[in-house]
């Protein structure tokens, strides 16, 4: 078995991500501990369904409180120098019943952004949220 960081290369940190849009087709971002801009989410707890996990991590990060309807819609697993460790990204395409989000706990900042601006993102989140809302066959370059 091939190991590398803390983990062998088989198992992975699940994350889910929500892409949640407004009506001018923004999408919801959030920053984090200083973090570039990411999809909003986190990871899911042993024992959480996914929408008990989405349903947490909306509220942790945009302070968001009611119901949503969640899509699965694309997934994307890389490893993370500064967690050291792999991680898997199950993103959701997620329609909430209200518009009404804030900072929540667990962030610094949310936007609504147009997802175009991330094309030359030098993140790997943010060229992520490109690729997720925008070009599906766009290449994530970092290593």
């Amino acid at each position: 078995m091939n190991i590398r960081g803390k983990y062998p290369n088989t198992f992975y940190r699940v994350s889910l991500k929500a892409v949640i849009r407004n009506e001018k087709d923004e999408v919801l971002v959030v920053k984090e501990n200083g973090s570039k801009w990411s999809l909003p989410g986190g990871g899911i707890d042993h024992g959480e369904s996914d929408i008990e996990a989405l349903r947490r991590e909306l509220l942790e990060e945009v302070a968001y409180v009611g119901d949503f309807e969640a899509n699965p819609m694309a997934t994307a697993s890389f490893f993370v120098e500064t967690k050291d460790a792999w991680l898997l990204w199950v993103v959701y395409d997620v329609k909430t019943a209200h518009q009404e989000f804030g900072v929540g706990v667990d962030a610094d900042e949310v936007a609504f952004i147009d997802p175009c601006v991330f094309k030359d993102a030098t993140s790997r989140s943010e060229q992520l949220i490109y690729k997720m809302c925008v070009d599906k066959n766009a290449v994530v370059t970092l290593p």
